[in-house]
């Protein structure tokens, strides 16, 4: 008799069981449209960034082996999928909804009222997955490539800027992007590894890792858009990216609307990916 979901039990990770999680992605994950390869650090990483903890993984179970799991995410009211996968040899029987349904059910437990995740442009069954669920699309967000240049005469000069100068000026100026890029956890994450910069009614966090180069954030308050702030920044990023040495510059989960378009169009940055954000009311 072929395998059903119900067959497969629900648990939470288990901390001596993180390894065995890893091993797994790396399987569920490697004819992803965008190939991830996973290891202890890598998984930890994300789970920081996004105020993620490991004891909310919850794993789909075939005896002792995992064959699928799901890592949601609570702050207050609002929750978020930061990422599900299933073995290849499993999929399409049921357990992709099962643990969706676990997670929001866990979520609910925790006082959550509204969920969101992203699903890559192309990933159709998990997108007709969502939608089966009840979550609806909302808006479109770009991941884009460039060649940084050096720029002259980018404005006010930038100075270095501690997290705490940025951490109020990030609420107000990623109020209405997606969910990990504007919690506190994502900025202060990033700048870790990042060199912040401020000017008056904005900033920009830039970083390389060898020879590529990352914008992770650049915000600009709401009053100040439109006057040349936010091109003022990109100058002085990309023109500091190309003095580090980067070949190329990545931002991504950036808002597809009128303004960013503009900018990466100014700037020869080209659209790599496309991920969509849905939103449900538990």
């Amino acid at each position: 008799m072929a395998a059903e979901a119900k067959d497969f039990r629900i648990e939470r990770l288990r901390p001596e069981r993180l390894d065995d999680l890893v091993e797994a992605q790396n399987q569920m994950f490697a004819d992803y449209i965008i190939p991830i390869r996973s290891s202890r650090a890598f998984f930890a990483d994300f789970l920081r960034s996004v105020g993620g903890r490991f004891e909310n993984v919850l794993t789909a179970m075939d005896g002792t082996r995992i064959v699928g799991y799901v890592n949601p995410v609570n702050d207050g009211l609002e929750g978020w999928i930061g990422g599900i996968g299933i073995l290849r040899e499993f999929r399409g029987i049921g357990i992709g909804t099962r643990l969706m349904q676990a997670a929001e059910t866990d979520l609910l437990s925790k006082g959550v009222e509204e969920v969101s995740l992203e699903v890559i442009e192309g990933n159709d069954k998990a997108q007709r997955l969502y939608q089966r669920l009840g979550y609806q699309g909302t808006r479109k967000l770009l991941t884009a490539e460039a060649r940084p240049s050096r720029f002259q005469g980018f404005g006010e000069n930038p100075k270095p800027a501690a997290v705490s100068d940025i951490l109020k000026m990030h609420q107000r100026a990623y109020a209405e992007t997606c969910w990990q890029r504007r919690k506190p956890d994502a900025l202060v994450h990033s700048a870790r590894g990042a060199e912040c910069f401020r000017v008056e009614g904005g900033f920009v966090l830039l970083r390389t890792v060898e020879t590529n180069g990352f914008i992770p954030f650049l915000g600009v308050l709401p009053e100040k858009r439109r006057k040349g702030v936010g091109t003022a920044l990109a100058k002085f990023a990309l023109s500091r990216l190309h003095d580090l040495g980067a070949y190329k510059v990545v931002v991504y989960n950036v808002n597809e609307d009128e303004p960013t378009l503009r900018m990466l169009d100014m700037f020869d940055f080209k659209v790599t990916m496309k991920q969509l954000e849905m939103k449900k009311r538990l």
